[in-house]
């Protein structure tokens, strides 16, 4: 287990180095990460590199028995560079250049950029490569946070064109693919096909943009890899990754091919940022950190663990003591085996004044200082027995990046509208979480996988599929050997009625599920934001939101009815259960609000035989194994005391009880 700190030497003064190394340590810190935005500083003319100021830290960082992750520099780029070269800017969905000035501007279809990229990666690597003070690689910086993997720009377009030719072979086959017949869209030449980025009403064809969202994503891939080739051939043996952000389908970006290509996940750790004013439920946070564990089912790293109060113009909730201790143990649970703080200290010039680090901006040693190193203590010993073990679980919520890419261009009821920012549409994250919730307050370890994950589903007594609108015949094969076989499936709303084309299948919802759900609908209504639908299963009252199917059972079982008075279709099924083999399929016409989703759960798990334990809604139980011992960890997310059983938690109080093996 390592616990490390992000470090900017750059912006601090040489005199400083040692003694922020030392207070590093002295709080148990033992590695920090390196030069993410640092390309100015090491190639400050073209073809110049300098690399003596990092030269200078590594020597120190070694010295004093640390290691380092270096960052490449590629989130920002020198100016020089757009002086030069300036189509290597995107351009936004609304025409906005990415000029410089700021950050992640890159246009990844830009030949000049991706030679210099090839350029700095290089000399880096080859510099820095066999240092024995570095032991792995960040490849650039949280790439495709804030829109940028979609980019439209002429060069983007051009390589759309090359991307649907090499895909399609004719521009016949692409106008049948996409139904361009539909509007009369039919295209003689691939030279006619636009940039599908915004227009003054209509959107465009819903199957062209699905193909750009994934033109886009093999673009970032690409020039992802690009980079991890190169550092693999001059850095042998050390290990690399990408640092992923909240929301984890805020990129349109397939992040489980792209892994495929490294070697682990990096998370950056943020329960709350800029002007909330609450920090995200826990569950989420929960969610996300699975969602990383579960791209190559291994542990993963905490890239930028948050230590202080964060924003870039604007700041809100501040977490009192203890919360920062909190999160920094629940993503240790979650699967972390290693943790850097975001930042040592903060910055006091820039765009991240108010990103807060462990020290502020001077270099008196804070309350969050002490907390951390306190939190460090306690938990080390729990943390190296359970690191790089595998989390155990016997529910699986599966994901799927052509349904998160298929509702952000077609959200399909206002209530699956989710637009915090401007670049960030990610209700199908919330819906997501949501799922994930239903058995996380149940307190049953869930694991969160991509739908055509290479685990056999036969470890899990249930798994959740939400939002599988767009389907792969192999993934749903897979699951109904799975019910066959004695599994339980719980199906959402919408699914398996859009192929690979974004076509609508001919077949009622759920489609290609039908039989295997035992289910028919032919009517549905969308819900708005804050839209609720009464729902009664058995004694327990649910409430529908988002969308509502009217279900006619054909071999199913209706366990749960509408029951609102202001509906037309009260009394008509809103779940059901169908027996399928020799497992099971509950399917579920409607978004369940959260803490109805517990209800729901309550049943699913009971039926299953998965062991769970409601201790409220801020209590958050999982458990996990060791190599010496096995583990009970019991958070209180909550600012009052919680009752936990028969234990009294104090506000953000974690208790890690050891099992003993032999028990």
């Amino acid at each position: 287990m390592i616990f490390g700190v992000d470090y900017y030497p750059e912006q601090w003064e040489k005199k400083d180095w040692d003694e922020d190394l030392s207070i590093m340590k002295n709080m148990g810190l033992t590695s920090v990460r390196l030069a993410e935005f640092a390309w100015a500083l090491m190639e400050p003319r073209e073809g110049k590199f300098d690399f003596s100021l990092f030269d200078e830290v590594l020597e120190k960082i070694h010295k004093a028995g640390m290691t380092a992750i270096l960052g490449t520099p590629t989130a920002s780029f020198p100016p020089w560079l757009y002086k030069k070269y300036p189509e290597i800017v995107q351009i936004s969905k609304e025409g906005i250049v990415r000029t410089i000035g700021t950050r992640r501007q890159a246009c990844f279809s830009s030949p000049a950029y991706r030679k210099a990229t090839e350029k700095i990666v290089t000399a880096m690597a080859k510099h820095f490569g066999n240092h024995p003070a570095v032991t792995g690689w960040q490849i650039d910086n949280e790439p495709g946070h804030e829109g940028s993997d979609l980019d439209y720009s002429h060069l983007a377009l051009a390589g759309f064109r090359k991307w649907l030719k090499a895909k399609y072979k004719t521009i016949a086959n692409c106008n049948k693919s996409w139904g361009s017949v539909f509007w009369g869209m039919m295209y003689n030449d691939w030279d006619e096909i636009p940039v599908p980025a915004s227009h003054v009403a209509s959107n465009f064809n819903p199957s062209m943009i699905q193909d750009y969202y994934r033109f886009q994503s093999d673009e970032l891939i690409s020039y992802l890899t690009l980079q991890a080739n190169i550092i693999r051939k001059y850095s042998k043996g050390r290990p690399l990754t990408v640092n992923l952000y909240p929301s984890p389908f805020l990129p349109i970006t397939d992040m489980h091919k792209l892994f495929g290509e490294l070697d682990y996940v990096s998370w950056d750790n943020y329960p709350v940022w800029g002007n909330q004013k609450d920090p995200f439920p826990h569950p989420l946070v929960s969610a996300t950190q699975q969602y990383c564990r579960g791209l190559k089912n291994k542990a993963f790293t905490v890239m930028e663990q948050i230590s202080g109060v964060q924003g870039h113009d604007t700041l809100g909730y501040l977490p009192p003591p203890g919360q920062i201790g909190l999160w920094l143990t629940q993503a240790i649970t979650n699967g972390a085996n290693q943790i850097y703080f975001f930042r040592y200290r903060t910055a006091r010039f820039g765009q991240e004044q108010l990103c807060y680090g462990i020290l502020d901006h001077g270099k008196k040693l804070t309350h969050k200082y002490f907390e951390l190193q306190k939190k460090i203590r306690e938990i080390k010993d729990y943390a190296e027995d359970i690191a790089d073990v595998p989390y155990p679980a016997e529910v699986a919520v599966l994901h799927d990046i052509e349904n998160a890419r298929s509702y952000k261009h077609q959200p399909l009821s206002d209530g699956l509208k989710f637009s915090p920012v401007s670049f960030a549409q990610v209700g199908y994250d919330i819906e997501i979480a949501t799922w994930f919730a239903g058995t996380n307050v149940l307190n049953a370890n869930t694991h969160s996988l991509p739908a055509k994950t290479d685990i056999d589903f036969k470890n899990y007594k249930v798994i959740t599929l939400p939002l599988y609108t767009m389907f792969e015949d192999a993934v749903i094969q897979k699951l109904e050997n799975y019910v066959k076989e004695g599994g339980t499936l719980v199906l959402g709303y919408r699914a398996g009625i859009k192929d690979q084309n974004h076509w609508m299948v001919e077949e009622p919802v759920p489609g290609r599920f039908r039989e295997m759900a035992g289910v028919e609908t032919y009517q549905f209504e969308a819900m708005g934001e804050g839209e609720k639908v009464s729902i009664r299963m058995g004694l327990f009252p649910l409430r529908g939101t988002k969308f509502c199917e009217l279900l006619e059972p054909t071999t199913a079982k209706p366990i749960a009815y509408y029951s609102d008075s202001r509906k037309f279709y009260k009394g008509k099924p809103a779940i059901t259960l169908n027996q399928y083999g020799k497992g099971k399929v509950y399917y579920v016409g409607t978004s369940l609000s959260p803490e109805t989703m517990v209800l729901f759960y309550r049943k699913v798990l009971i039926g299953a035989g998965v062991k769970f334990g409601f201790l409220g809604s801020t209590v958050e139980k999982q458990y996990r194994i060791g190599r010496k011992y096995d583990y009970e960890i019991i958070m209180n997310h909550s600012w009052k005391s919680s009752w936990a059983g028969f234990k009294r938690l104090k506000p953000f109080e974690t208790r890690i009880t050891k099992i003993n093996k032999n028990i």
